[in-house]
């Protein structure tokens, strides 16, 4: 893996889970709009997203959608491991690889899978950032759960727009 600097106190991580209710898709990306129009306005200029599912594909196209007129915004996808998305859905899969193509880096965190590989890729989101914004109900057991505790645990600020 190529060597990378990111300025810690200018970028933002995203964690979320991956179910979103249809409905709430359409004013969920009305909220990271604004709130992501807020962070650029506060200094942020990276946005770190890990590449799964639901709410980091979401944020993912929100990062892009802003990145059309805030032309100095840039997205990292810290992918776990190397062909992670091979297992999403048609759909979903599409969404990722355009995302990934247009993402202003890639960052391949190890070439095949292994048993905590998505935690050590949220590690390395928050070892990165000093910001993080998630979707999180509560779900104790999971790896949205675990990154925002962690964040807390470092005190890393977070906005949380689970409703």
């Amino acid at each position: 893996m190529k060597n990378i600097t990111i300025d810690k106190s200018k970028t933002v991580a995203f964690t979320g889970h991956r179910n979103i209710n249809i409905e709430n898709v359409a004013i969920l990306r009305e909220e990271l709009t604004h709130i992501l129009s807020e962070q650029y306005n506060n200094g942020y200029r990276t946005f770190i997203t890990g590449g799964a599912r639901g709410f980091d594909l979401l944020a993912s196209e929100v990062v892009l959608s802003l990145q059309e007129q805030l032309t100095d915004i840039q997205l990292f996808i810290a992918v776990p491991y190397a062909g992670h998305h091979n297992y999403f859905t048609q759909e979903d899969k599409q969404r990722y690889i355009c995302i990934a193509d247009n993402a202003t880096l890639n960052i391949i965190l190890s070439a095949y899978y292994y048993k905590e590989c998505f935690l050590r890729r949220n590690d390395y989101m928050l070892e990165h950032s000093s910001l993080l914004i998630a979707y999180y109900g509560q779900s104790f057991f999971s790896g949205t759960g675990y990154t925002v505790r962690r964040a807390e645990a470092n005190k890393i600020p977070t906005i949380n727009l689970f409703k």
